[in-house]
């Protein structure tokens, strides 16, 4: 079972009043419905057969009438079917109020802020998917050829601060979101409570391993930071040791170059501890720093580079 159904199988158990239900309903059906107005008949389908249910679920609540539902494979590959609840008797009624042969209805246009969420749980159900948090491309969307529908739904989501965004995608609009955190704003704000310990639990260990790997990724790029500057003093110690007459080198410089031999993979840090511990606790890195200069200079001079 994929995410997006997990997601969805969580809402169907929301439990709704009336008047959430004809919300919810309402935003199912524009997303998902074909009404034929000669015979007044309502054909609403969907992939998912407990989506169906809970659309009939919600419709019970407030209309009565006769309906059916139909199931047909559209992928002999892999099975794959499409439900489609078809209202006869009764779809009038259903038309009527919600107005679904126009835009508008009172229920959509007259939503309170607190019934956001529902209207877009209904959407979702229609036509919405959403990624595992799982996956690096962190994406959930609602789409449709019903572009007035998906303006309405971009009203909504900004309305709760989601940033929701609308694309093109061939012949319908795409109303997406990419923010981890919006799109667990989103399910929280739809209902999706059960799945949301799984999608938190996930983002942080996500953001957990992520911390982790800046942090071994900037460690490691310390680290060879200071094995190559490590390894220049080296060779400038070498070009000293081999060239230069030692006897006239001050001693400090000479106890640096034998520390630097001694410890050729320490960073300064952790020289200017030895060095703190054995000779002299009141040396500073910006002092030791000095003393690496002042040993390359020196081997420049030799090299003739100075």
């Amino acid at each position: 079972m994929s995410f997006t159904e997990d997601v969805k199988k969580d809402l169907i158990s929301t439990n709704d009043n009336n008047l959430e239900a004809k919300i919810e309903a309402e935003a199912i059906l524009r997303l998902s419905t074909e009404i034929s107005i000669f015979n007044f008949k309502i054909e609403a389908s969907s992939n998912n057969l407990f989506v169906i249910r809970r659309l009939v679920t919600l419709l019970k609540l407030n209309y009565k009438f006769e309906q059916e539902i139909i199931s047909r494979i559209i992928n002999r590959f892999n099975k794959q079917k499409i439900y489609t609840l078809v209202i006869y008797e009764g779809a009038k009624e259903i038309i009527d109020d919600l107005n679904l042969l126009y835009d508008k209805s009172k229920y959509k246009e007259e939503l309170e802020f607190d019934n956001y969420g529902i209207y877009l749980r209904g959407s979702f159900l229609a036509k919405g998917s959403v990624n595992d948090p799982k996956n690096k491309n962190h994406h959930l969307e609602i789409s449709s050829t019903n572009d007035t529908e998906i303006i309405f739904l971009q009203k909504l989501m900004n309305e709760l601060e989601l940033n929701g965004r609308i694309t093109k995608r061939k012949n319908y609009l795409v109303l997406y979101i990419k923010s981890l955190s919006n799109i667990g704003e989103f399910l929280y704000r739809i209902g999706a409570r059960s799945v949301m310990e799984y999608y938190e639990n996930t983002i942080i260990t996500n953001e957990i391993k992520a911390s982790a790997k800046r942090s071994i990724n900037l460690d490691l790029a310390n680290q060879n930071k200071t094995n190559l500057a490590a390894n220049e003093q080296l060779y400038y110690i070498d070009v000293i040791e081999t060239h230069y007459d030692l006897s006239k080198i001050d001693e400090k410089i000479k106890q640096t170059m034998q520390l630097r031999k001694e410890n050729p993979e320490d960073s300064l840090t952790e020289l200017l501890d030895i060095i703190h511990e054995e000779y002299d606790p009141y040396l500073t890195k910006s002092g030791l720093n000095h003393r690496f200069r002042k040993i390359k200079a020196m081997a420049l001079s030799v090299l003739g580079k100075d």
